[in-house]
Order: C-alpha cells, then structure tokens, then sequence
C-alpha cells in the first residue's frame, strides 16, 4: 500500500476576494495569487527602500532590528540596509562580508509606516478584502523579515488573520492549525498565504536571505481588557474606577504645584463635551481615510503652487461640519480650514469627482487648504 502523501493546502488563483471570503476568511489556510503584478500588495523596491527609511531616518513609526548568530544587536550602525546598496542582494553581498558569513535576520515593524507608495499599494490591496468582510477596529501590521532563518512569531499573532506574502523563492511552508494538522503550501514569489486565527507556520531553512511580509489583521479589537457586564459594577481598584477621578469640587489644583496645576487646567480643558467630540470627529476621519494601516507614514511638505497650475485628487478627501474651523482628512492625516461648510463642500465636491481645478480660482484659504493635502499626498499637479 502507498502511504498518503502530505495535505495540500488549496490556492485560489486567481485572487478573488468574494471567493475568499465566503470560502476561507476565519475557516481554512489557503494560498492566495492575485493576477499580475499590478495587483499585487508589495513591490520588492518599494519594500527594500521601506527598509532603509527604517533603518536610517528615526522620523517615522518604522524601526529596523538585525540579529547576527543568536545576538540581537543593540547597535547595528551600518549593518543595516543603506540606501547606496539598492536592493536586498547588494545588501547581502555587503553583509555577508561584514558578518563572517553567519546566519542573520533583519526585521522591520510597522514596515508600512515609513514608505508612502509602499503603505498605499497594500491600502489599495486590502481595499477589496475590507468590502467583503469589514475593516477591523485594530490596526493591521506589516512586518518584513529578510532572513536565512526563519522569524519567530509571538505566540499573540495566534489572535491575528496573517497573510504571509513571499518576495523571493519558491517554497513549500508546513501550516498547523491549532489541533496540530499539518499541510503543505506550495509558493513561488508574490503569493500569499492565508492563515486564520489559531494556525502557524514553518519552513526548512533556505540557501540563500529569504524575504517575506507577514500582514496581520487583528480578530480581536480588545484580547486583554474583557469588557464589564452591563449590570456589574466595577471592583474597587480597578482601573478606570471612581478612585481615579479628578473631581470638580474642592480646591484641588490650589495644593499642587504650579507645574501639576496648570497640568491638572489643561485637563479639565481637554475633559470638556465640545473638545472632546472635536478629537473624536478627528479620530474617525483619520481612522476613515488611513485603510486601517496605522499609523500612517509622514505628511511631506505642503505644497507649492501658482496662478498657472492646475491640480486635481489623487485621494479621497474627507470631511466634517462642525463650529469653528472645519476638519479635513486624507490618507491618514487631518487639518482644519477656515473656509465657510457651503465653500468646502463645493470644493471638495470638485476635487473627489476627479476634475481638474484651475489654481488661479482658489481663494486664500482654498489655496491654503490645497498646499496641505499636497503635503498629505491627496493632490497632483496636471
């Protein structure tokens, strides 16, 4: 009798969305292949210079760390990828130099935090996963791994969905769900493997760096605080309780000192209905214009314009009536204008329907308005 050979897991190829999230979203492992590169949610350039930015520029979200042997490095220095070595097999070359040859492994977190076109491609990608199932509360991760070993997962991530997208290589990944069943997923480069929550994986070491983005959607908004039940009151100490508050009787700021007294006003400020329903309206369009990657990589510049160009969005721009200065959001971030609700909407209303707007007709504060969501990455100039 012929043994059984090893469980396949299935592939969807090509990638559709619907399919996948009737057949396999919070069921079942499978192998994603979207059609062609265009649709795909990495670009190894993109990924590599995500990387450097990491590795060099401490002005975003994103940080690099490398392990040589079985040391984390505290100080890696030039160890790390760096912008003169261009892609990941230059920066091989270079470390295996510096490095005797050893194994290593070089992650990046929050990889999408760092690299604007990067953090758009997946926003984009991700986009047809969240019309068939819902964004989720939390925010989703991106971590690169380029390694000749394989990463170490948390033991958290079990509480994730994860994509594990594969860069380089062809490969055969063992998957083991959460009562120990085993199957094989066959990938070549720029497949993903999907696995629910509760399911890991492993492969055999490779021989050469093996780079792969693991994308992880988080299944529970809240793991670690278990909300109360509605009828049960909160046990004394507990955090959140009355024991903490501030309260508005007594002379309270008048035995504190000056420092803590104008800390303790701030507050009571910051406390009021209006301030706080401010930053809540904030929150939602930054949260309604971020794709659920937060957080977000860094407005650039505003932009700079004349009576001659003409623009248009390459973005949806958001916003909020309000009292006061109205907000604005796009790709993540928010500002405040000073133009009248009936003005925004008209001008908002140009720029979300794609046409084109003639500089020379903004006024002021239109224009004003303009060179920040330039700086957010909401417009071009035609």
């Amino acid at each position: 009798m012929t043994a059984a050979g090893p469980i396949r897991t299935d592939v969807l190829d090509p990638l559709d969305w619907r399919v996948f999230a009737r057949d396999h979203w919070d069921r079942r492992p499978v192998v994603l292949r979207p059609a062609g590169p265009g649709t795909a949610p990495f670009d190894r350039n993109e990924v590599f210079e995500s990387a450097v930015v990491a590795a060099q520029f401490a002005v975003t979200a994103a940080r690099a760390e490398l392990t040589v042997g079985s040391r984390l490095l505290t100080d890696p220095g030039d160890l790390l990828p760096l912008q003169e070595d261009g892609s990941f097999a230059r920066y091989d070359l270079r470390l295996a130099g510096r490095t005797e040859g050893q194994p290593f492994a070089l992650a990046v977190h929050a990889l999408h935090a760092g690299h604007h076109p990067l953090w758009a491609r997946e926003r984009s990608f991700l986009a047809g996963l969240w019309d068939e199932v819902g964004r989720p509360h939390g925010a989703v991760s991106t971590t690169l791994t380029h390694s000749t070993r394989e990463p170490l997962v948390p033991a958290e991530a079990a509480r994730e969905a994860r994509f594990v997208c594969l860069l380089t290589g062809r490969r055969h990944l063992r998957v083991t769900d959460g009562d120990g069943t085993t199957s094989v997923a066959a990938t070549v480069p720029g497949d993903l493997l999907y696995l629910p929550p509760g399911h890991a994986w492993s492969a055999d070491p490779a021989p050469r760096p093996v780079t792969t983005v693991r994308v992880g959607v988080p299944r529970d908004a809240h793991p670690h605080c278990p909300p109360p039940h509605p009828h049960e009151p909160d046990p004394p100490g507990r955090p959140g309780g009355d024991d903490i508050l501030v309260r508005g009787d007594g002379d309270a700021a008048g035995a504190l000192p000056a420092v803590l007294a104008g800390a303790l006003d701030a507050f009571r400020l910051a406390a009021r209905p209006a301030a706080t329903e401010r930053r809540l309206v904030r929150e939602a369009l930054r949260h309604a214009t971020d794709g659920g990657l937060r957080p977000v990589p860094p407005a650039a510049r505003p932009g700079w314009f004349t009576d001659d160009d003409v623009v248009r969005a390459v973005e949806p721009v958001l916003w909020a009536p309000g009292a006061g200065r109205r907000p604005v959001a796009a790709c993540g971030h928010v500002t405040e204008t000073d133009l009248s609700e009936a003005e925004l909407a008209a001008f908002l209303g140009v720029l979300n329907a794609g046409r084109p707007v003639a500089v020379v007709e903004l006024t002021p504060p239109a224009r004003n308005l303009l060179s920040v969501l330039a700086g957010f990455r909401a417009i071009e100039r035609l």
